[in-house]
């Protein structure tokens, strides 16, 4: 369970990492979103490492060129998980707290490189994470954040269906979940700018046509295989908008006051 704090706005959801990790397609997922992840940091130094929100899968698990890595990490069981995974490497340190609330002992900042997980969505005030993310950049920073996409293409196609009344109707998950909003690709940076975070580049990945349980279906079934999965995550070069989930790249706004 993660706890409720009165500046985060952290949402209280029984089980959440367990109901998390059990999500069906989720594990994939994960995949594609690191893979883009991984494609965006190698184009920028990333020696002084910062990710906030690590979840089941921290990124010191798929890279090594750093020189330290920090690791805030709210939820017990994930921030156990990494805690076992980092080996005791001396060049990693996690956190077991929110990133506002721990920023005067960040010691290890400015940061070249930050990973703001997939939560914005979850919490009330997203503006409280992004303005303690800020505090620990310099001009040179490079921030990486992330979100599912409400004009995803299976939200769309929902939508056309008359499934849904619109795009940013909450679904199953976001109830479970009980995640706070839905953004887009203009909303998202709307929340970065208005938050001190100038936008160099936003995108989405990965073509999801149906739903996690749909996709995950499909995939029992043998419907789809690992070939067409790796089709669809290539799709965005035609539907540059309309990926499962939508990423920002960003740096600190000089005249943002």
């Amino acid at each position: 369970m993660l706890k409720q704090s009165s500046d985060h706005g952290l949402i209280e959801v029984e089980n959440y990492e367990s109901n998390y990790m059990e999500l069906p397609f989720e594990n994939i997922m994960r995949e594609y979103r690191k893979r883009n992840v991984i494609e965006t940091l190698n184009n920028y130094t990333h020696s002084r490492f910062l990710e906030v929100g690590c979840g089941a899968d921290p990124l010191f698990l798929e890279i090594n060129d750093f020189d330290q890595m920090v690791v805030v990490e709210p939820g017990n069981l994930f921030y156990e998980m990494a805690k076992t995974n980092s080996n005791s490497n001396p060049n990693i340190v996690i956190v077991n707290n929110l990133i506002e609330n721990i920023g005067d002992e960040l010691i290890h900042g400015p940061f070249d490189f930050v990973v703001i997980g997939g939560f914005l969505h979850e919490i009330k005030r997203p503006d409280v994470v992004l303005q303690a993310v800020r505090k620990l950049c310099s001009k040179n920073t490079v921030v990486y954040s992330f979100v599912p996409n409400a004009k995803s293409f299976h939200r769309l196609l929902a939508y056309e269906m008359g499934i849904i009344e619109n795009v940013y109707q909450k679904s199953g998950h976001d109830e479970l979940f009980q995640r706070q909003k839905s953004y887009d690709s203009d909303s998202f940076n709307e929340l970065l700018a208005d938050n001190g975070f100038s936008v160099v580049e936003s995108g989405s990945y990965f073509i999801k046509p149906f739903t996690h349980d749909q996709m995950n279906e499909l995939l029992l079934k043998g419907i789809i295989d690992k070939t067409c999965l790796n089709g669809l995550g290539k799709m965005t070069k035609y539907f540059p908008e309309q990926g499962a989930e939508i990423y920002n790249i960003s740096r600190i706004d000089d005249q943002f006051s």
